[in-house]
């Protein structure tokens, strides 16, 4: 089985080929998600003063609240649906929907984060973020990544 992933990575940098090294050295350093394959698609790579940042941006970030939308319907599925039936949730696969659900609202790095920030280490665009690239957009890029497990983990780096 082949687990394909697709991440848009935002890191600041002076130019595409130091962003690229940014993001290798956020996956070799990242304790949880590990992937067999991890390819920057320079093509759909952007910096802030690229015409297709900002419709790129806005992709990635609506891909984030897209995921949140499926989980919460799928709890929601489940009959979770008022604060008050978390009182009740069971350990497993509900739980672990609303596990994911905080991770990414919370800023923390997985395989269900489309967009991910790696220097304010958000899954959300924050204001100071919104002002850097207004201030310096030249040096804020959208990193493209297509990663790949061919295990179906996604989780740990398999043993060689």
């Amino acid at each position: 089985m082949i687990l394909s992933i697709e991440h848009d990575l935002l890191v600041t940098g002076p130019d595409l080929q130091t962003c690229c090294q940014h993001v290798q050295r956020f996956f070799a350093k990242s304790q949880l998600v590990r992937y067999d394959s991890i390819e920057v698609d320079q093509e759909h790579s952007t910096s802030g003063s690229d015409p297709r940042f900002e419709e790129s941006l806005n992709k990635a970030i609506t891909k984030n609240h897209e995921i949140l939308a499926e989980l919460l319907a799928k709890l929601k599925n489940e009959g979770y649906a008022d604060t008050e039936d978390l009182l009740g949730l069971p350990q497993g696969f509900q739980s672990k929907l609303l596990h994911t659900m905080c991770h990414i609202l919370d800023g923390f790095f997985s395989i269900d984060s489309h967009f991910f920030d790696i220097d304010e280490g958000s899954n959300w665009l924050t204001e100071n973020r919104r002002k850097q690239i207004r201030q310096s957009p030249g040096e804020c890029w959208l990193i493209h990544v297509n990663a790949k497990s061919f295990y179906g983990g996604g989780f740990e780096k398999k043993s060689k």
